[in-house]
């Protein structure tokens, strides 16, 4: 065996074969693959529960909001009224407190949905991490 055979096989057996190389590079891939398919999944399930818990709140705002609207309305109508402001006042004053209260836990809804419906920016940029990652160890 001449000297440049050996080296070649030194070499070869250091480095590995291009199949060997190759190999490695596809489980790398599928490695990759796997994380992202678990972090979409992960992305999947907190998104659904950051809509669950907004649901959640509209429909809690609206059961006490429709349960409690009758009997405070006319109480702190009554409670104006006891204080000296007639009665067309006290209610448009109540009436007014109440639709701004309406309106926060409305806004509040909606911040927690267009949350969800936002894309997802992390899963982008770790894909085109693993794709510069691929593309280094190729080199």
């Amino acid at each position: 065996m001449s000297e440049d055979d050996s080296t070649h096989d030194h070499a070869r057996d250091h480095h590995g074969t291009v199949t060997d190389l190759l190999s490695k590079v596809v489980d790398h891939a599928r490695e990759i693959a796997r994380a992202e398919a678990d972090l979409l999944r992960a992305e999947a399930l907190h998104r659904a529960a950051l809509l669950r818990n907004a649901v959640i709140l509209a429909g809690l705002a609206l059961i006490l909001g429709l349960g409690a609207i009758g009997p405070l309305t006319q109480s702190a109508v009554l409670g104006l009224e006891w204080a000296g402001i007639a009665q067309g006042p006290a209610t448009l004053i109540v009436g007014g407190v109440l639709a701004i209260l309406g309106i926060i836990l409305a806004l509040v809804a909606i911040s927690l949905v267009r949350r969800v419906s936002r894309p997802p920016s992390r899963i982008k940029e770790n894909l085109s991490a693993d794709a510069r990652t691929l593309k280094e160890s190729l080199k």
